[in-house]
């Protein structure tokens, strides 16, 4: 064993201490000649010790198999800089399922004028809201897998309810989805419990980039909460959320829903048994053709005897050529009973990745409604959009312009002007 220079040193120095100390009683006892000897001994002993202390420390012996350069194991530092890293996936409470802990902050600026009075609200944007999900999955075996979801709504503030003079603080939380679904690779899936219905989003199929943030045929999921003012009298009319509608199928319901294998090269088909009696069918396509990517729905619901409407049908188309530009179309007929009520859209837009940040989206669109929220009732819609991804912090940026107007045969109302800025982080 190799002993280290100090500790040489610390013994010999504990050995000359002893022998001076020893030294007089020694004197007492010994020839003077001898005496002088043990002086000589303990002269050279410190002497030695005192060049020991002089001299560089040994570096210490590389540890076993240890690579060439790499750092002393007792140099580490007590945490690991990964230890900080978020994991990708975390482990169920059974061991036995796969969960993944994902959600979006969505925050926005608006600024509205009713062309009378303005106003600034500070929102969350409810087009693409604020909100945390849960979602587990597990493969039974080479056919099998099944799943479940949990996902709630988080918002302070949405911009589908808040308008002049609203308190944009008021916070709630709502249930998207609670479900639970089985798959097989031939025979489809079933989802059981609160989600979408088998016609949701089907009015909103977009490959703009923008569909999710601004420009989109949920007029009123912006500045849903902003009235129309009445050009003689100023007194308030509808709000802008009560104005539009884009018979977006079933939206999130308690429900048992189908949906058969991709078939044909892209196409699926969905059906799904709604709580209170309604029913609701609908069909799906995304694939490509050359480098032109295509992606579409149609949609037929039954409301059955719940309150709203009787049957409504819709549906939405959206292709992207490979240059970035795109057009989207959507379209929707539903019965109220005494009338029906149609909207229109139409959209187009350009989309490219034309820094190193992530895409860039550009966009303008139209929209407009008969006889929605009244008999004879015209609204309409256009907007012109900007949305920036930067990939490296999974986020959108946004900018948007959208002017709104209504009007019916008994009044004429002033067209509301809004803008929108804000972004959206994901995680």
């Amino acid at each position: 064993m190799k002993v280290s220079p100090r500790i040489t040193a610390a013994l010999l120095a504990g050995a000359a201490l002893l022998t001076v100390t020893a030294a007089p009683s020694m004197a007492q006892q010994a020839p003077a000649s001898e005496v002088e000897a043990l002086r000589a001994q303990v002269q050279a002993l410190m002497a030695r010790i005192e060049k020991l202390e002089k001299a560089p420390a040994a570096a210490p012996a590389p540890v076993a198999g240890a690579a060439a350069g790499a750092p002393n194991k007792t140099d580490a530092p007590l945490v690991a800089a990964d230890v900080f890293k978020a994991p990708q996936v975390v482990q169920s409470g059974t061991g036995k399922i796969k969960v993944t802990l994902s959600g979006q902050i969505g925050r926005a600026f608006e600024f509205a004028d009713d062309g009378f009075d303005s106003d600034s609200m500070h929102v969350d944007n409810a087009q693409s809201s604020s909100r945390l999900r849960i979602a587990g999955a597990a493969k039974l075996d080479d056919n099998w897998t099944a799943g479940t979801d949990i996902e709630f709504e988080t918002q302070s503030g949405s911009s589908r309810a808040t308008g002049f003079g609203t308190d944009s603080g008021a916070f709630t939380v709502n249930e998207r989805k609670v479900e639970f679904w089985v798959q097989h690779k031939t025979f489809g899936r079933i989802w059981v419990g609160q989600g979408d219905t088998a016609t949701n989003v089907t009015s909103e199929v977009d490959l703009s980039g923008t569909a999710t943030l601004i420009s989109h045929t949920d007029v009123g999921s912006l500045f849903g909460g902003v009235n129309f003012r009445n050009k003689a009298t100023r007194a308030a009319g509808p709000n802008i959320n009560a104005a539009f509608n884009n018979f977006d199928g079933m939206h999130r319901e308690d429900r048992v829903r189908y949906d058969t294998p991709t078939f044909g090269g892209g196409f699926t088909l969905s059906t799904s048994f709604i709580e209170g009696g309604a029913t609701d069918f609908a069909g799906r396509y995304t694939g490509k053709i050359g480098d032109t990517e295509i992606a579409g729905a149609i949609a037929y619901a039954d409301n059955d005897s719940r309150t709203g409407f009787d049957t409504q049908t819709n549906g939405s188309i959206s292709i992207k050529l490979a240059s970035g530009f795109n057009v989207t179309a959507a379209a929707g007929t539903r019965d109220l009973g005494a009338r029906n009520s149609d909207f229109w859209y139409g959209k187009l837009g350009y989309i490219n990745k034309l820094t190193s940040l992530g895409n860039s989206a550009f966009v303008v669109d139209y929209y407009t409604q008969e006889d929605f929220f009244a008999a004879g009732a015209d609204s309409k819609a256009w907007s012109v959009g900007y949305v920036q991804t930067v990939d490296a912090f999974s986020a959108d940026f946004y900018l948007s312009l959208r002017n709104h107007s209504y009007d019916t045969p008994a009044a004429n109302f002033k067209d509301v002007l809004g803008v929108i800025s804000g972004a959206r982080v994901r995680f």
